[in-house]
C-alpha cells in the first residue's frame, strides 16, 4: 500500500488530497499519547514507525468530527505526512490554547492545527514553511466602509480562547467586550442566538455556518492580518524541520495541497498562493 518511488509517493498524496480525506490510512484513531524519550525527533518517529500529530479539536474545515471520525485540511495533511514518512498515524485533538505546550511537553511530535506564526510563539518552537492560505477578521453585520476602533467599544466581539486571533483582536480592538469560547463551533452557536455581535476568526470559520441565510449576512468587517498556518516543530529538532519542509515543497509542486486545499476552503483561497515562495 505505501509507494516505494517519489513519484507513486507524489500520485498517491495526489489522490488522498482529491479524496478531502487522505485515503490511504485506514481511520485514525484519537490517540492516548505519552512522550518521547529524549533524542532526535525524527529517530524516534522512524525507529517507532509513528507520527503523532496535534490537530484540532473543532476548527472545520482544518479539523472537526464527523460521524466519530476526524475530518479536515489538516487532517488530510497530517495523514498525507505520514504516507510520505511512511508510519503510522495518531491523531491527538486538541484546544487552540493546548497546542503549543502539548508539542513543548513531548505529548505530540508536531503541531498540524490552523497555527499562525508570530514573534512569542517563534521564542518557544520552529515553524516549517506555510501551507495553507489564511487571514484573520472581524466578521458580523455589514458596516459599509471600514470602522474605527471606537466603533467596538463595548460591542460583544466572540472569539477562539488562547489563539492568534484573540491576540490581534485585544491589541486592535482593547475597548470591545470581547468573549471567549473554547472553539468556533461554540463562537458559531452564540453569533446566531445574538449572544455576541461579532466574530473575531479566520475567513475559513464564516463557510463553517450552515445556516445559509445567517452565513451570507456575516461580512468582513475589519482586516486583523493574514495568517497563512505553519506546521509546528518543537526547537532543535532540525532534520525533523527540514524532513517536513521537503514533504511541503513537493506536495505544492504537485498539486497536491492545491487540490487538498480546493476540497476543504472552495473560494477563499489566494489564487496564487501555492506559486509564492514560501516563508
Amino acid at each position: 500500500m505505501t509507494p516505494n518511488t517519489a513519484g507513486g509517493t507524489r500520485r498517491h498524496l495526489i489522490a488522498a488530497a482529491a479524496a478531502g480525506l487522505g485515503l490511504l490510512l485506514a481511520k485514525t484513531p484519537f490517540a492516548q499519547s505519552t512522550p518521547n524519550k529524549a533524542g532526535d525527533a525524527l529517530d524516534n518517529i522512524q525507529a517507532q514507525r509513528l507520527l503523532r500529530v496535534a490537530v484540532p479539536k473543532e476548527f472545520p474545515p482544518f479539523g472537526s468530527l464527523k460521524n466519530g471520525s476526524p475530518e479536515g485540511y489538516d487532517i488530510a495533511i497530517a495523514r498525507m505526512l505520514a504516507i510520505d514518512l511512511k508510519v503510522k498515524l495518531e491523531l491527538v485533538p486538541v484546544q487552540s490554547s493546548d497546542r503549543l505546550p502539548y508539542l513543548r511537553d513531548g505529548k505530540v511530535d508536531l503541531i498540524i492545527a490552523s497555527l499562525g506564526k508570530n514573534a512569542e510563539r517563534e521564542k518557544q518552537i520552529d515553524f516549517t514553511i506555510a501551507y495553507a492560505p489564511l487571514y484573520n477578521g472581524v466578521f458580523g453585520p455589514p458596516y459599509g466602509g471600514v470602522p474605527e476602533p471606537s466603533y467596538f467599544k463595548e460591542r460583544r466581539i466572540g472569539v477562539t480562547k488562547g489563539s492568534l486571533e484573540e491576540e490581534l483582536l485585544l491589541r486592535r480592538l482593547p475597548g470591545a467586550a470581547v468573549v471567549r469560547y473554547e472553539n468556533s463551533a461554540a463562537i458559531i452557536d452564540a453569533y446566531l442566538k445574538h449572544e455576541i455581535e461579532y466574530i473575531a476568526a479566520a475567513n475559513v470559520v464564516i463557510e463553517s455556518i450552515k445556516d445559509v441565510g445567517a452565513r451570507d449576512r456575516t461580512r468582513f468587517v475589519l482586516m486583523l492580518n493574514e495568517s497563512p498556518c505553519y506546521i509546528g516543530v518543537r526547537k532543535g529538532e532540525e532534520r525533523l524541520l527540514a524532513r517536513v519542509n521537503k514533504f511541503l515543497r513537493e506536495a505544492s509542486e504537485s498539486q497536491a495541497l492545491a487540490i487538498n486545499a480546493m476540497v476543504w476552503f472552495k473560494a477563499t483561497l489566494p489564487a496564487d498562493f501555492f506559486k509564492r515562495p514560501s516563508s
